[in-house]
């Protein structure tokens, strides 16, 4: 039996719009979320991974944040009022708290039933993969990661009559060279220092605790350590940098570290892997300045931050999520995107290699990757928000000496014991 002119169209559209309704049913929409600061990097991200996966579409919205805090704070309004992401930008600064919690769930499922994650972990430093997990279950895969390393301007230290810093290196040998930087400094007028601090708790107040022997919190970030004697010696040592040694200017005096060190007035700095493009974004000739590790002065233990693209609890695409976050730890994506990118050190060792190999790294780039050997991860618990405004808070009054080191300390363990013990009840 022959069909009409009118039957067969109207199966053709309805043909057509069945088909389109299962493209629609079968492309899953994850959204991403992490700094506004970085959105257009996380956009590029997003689009790299559509290409080849054409049935996954990645939404990535900008959270305003100017700290992990910050951060962690707005999602968690967010997710109160009703919007929750699938996947988000969260380092080690949030990775427990929101575990804790249950807002992000673990992956160790999905990795067993992976067979391609096998050979991606074994390219990864076991204590990256070690930062991923909360108490014995694994909530995500390493992305990027940072440390902290001394940045030295060898103009400056030349001019100085220094000597270029060697592996090794003390508290003694750091402040024997300071001393002939100042001495060089015409009395102050020529505005160069030795090195300039912030007031942060990743970039200074940690990374010298270590070294000291000291830390923020205990090793399960149960109990306050700021009543340690190393732990205050630390900050004494800071202290000491602008009021006795005076080779460091005040925190408080709105210089900035990376400037100074361009202007060629400071010969330290304390940076991570994100400093290689900000010099070079400055134009600073790489053959210039060169990195190493913090001086030691009773250990030489070195922070660690680790990033990870968690899978939230509530997602309703979690197939999709999983396959996001393996592509950010991916080998492509790590041997190419975040290798270019340089703000950051890759979770796989390949790229890492790769990267230290690009234009214009450090000579002695390859100790960013190798800093995970030692690495002591940024004590974060749950109540990191709370632990990091206390720390700074004090810490801002001992280096402006509104506060004696040791009753600012004082006042952080009183505060940060306080908002622990609550834990526990």
């Amino acid at each position: 039996m022959q069909r009409s002119t009118r039957a067969i169209t109207m199966l053709g559209i309805s043909a057509l719009a069945l088909t389109g309704l299962v493209t629609a049913q079968s492309t899953k929409q994850i959204k991403f979320v992490g700094f506004a600061g970085s959105q257009g990097g996380f956009e590029t991200r997003a689009k790299e991974f559509m290409k080849t996966h054409p049935d996954i579409q990645v939404k990535v919205e900008g959270v305003p944040a100017t700290s992990w805090g910050e951060l962690l704070q707005a999602i968690t309004v967010n997710i109160a009022g009703g919007d929750t992401p699938d996947v988000a930008d969260i380092a080690t600064e949030g990775m427990r708290t929101f575990a804790v919690n249950g807002v992000i769930s673990p992956i160790d499922d999905l990795i067993a039933k992976d067979p391609a994650i096998k050979s991606l972990l074994a390219d990864i430093h076991p204590n990256l993969i070690k930062a991923m997990k909360v108490d014995g279950k694994t909530y995500g895969l390493p992305t990027v990661w940072n440390t902290m390393v001394i940045y030295y301007n060898k103009k400056v230290l030349r001019e100085a009559g220094a000597d270029i810093p060697k592996d090794g290196w003390t508290i003694t040998d750091f402040l024997k060279t300071c001393s002939q930087v100042v001495a060089k400094n015409n009395g102050g007028k020529d505005d160069k220092w030795c090195y300039s601090f912030a007031n942060q708790y990743f970039l200074t107040i940690v990374p010298w605790m270590l070294r000291a022997g000291g830390n923020v919190l205990t090793s399960d970030w149960t109990r306050s350590r700021l009543n340690d004697p190393n732990s205050i010696a630390a900050v004494q040592l800071l202290h000491d940098f602008i009021y006795k040694y005076k080779i460091s200017p005040r925190v408080d005096g709105g210089v900035s570290d990376t400037d100074l060190f361009i202007q060629n007035k400071l010969a330290f700095m304390g940076c991570g892997t994100w400093c290689v493009n900000s010099l070079k974004l400055a134009k600073f000739n790489s053959e210039d300045y060169d990195i190493i590790y913090f001086p030691k002065i009773k250990t030489t233990q070195n922070i660690m931050g680790v990033g990870s693209a968690p899978i939230f609890t509530a997602t309703q695409n979690r197939a999709a999520a999983w396959e996001y976050a393996k592509f950010l730890s991916g080998k492509e994506f790590q041997q190419t995107f975040v290798v270019q990118d340089r703000w950051s050190e890759p979770s796989l060792r390949s790229a890492a290699r790769k990267m230290e190999k690009t234009p214009g790294f450090p000579k002695n780039g390859h100790i960013f990757y190798e800093a995970a050997s030692n690495g002591v991860l940024v004590p974060a618990p749950q109540e990191y928000g709370l632990i990091e405004a206390t720390l700074t808070r004090e810490f801002g009054a001992a280096m402006a000496n509104s506060k004696s080191v040791k009753d600012a300390m004082a006042a952080a363990h009183k505060d940060i014991s306080a908002a622990l013990a609550k834990r526990k009840k």
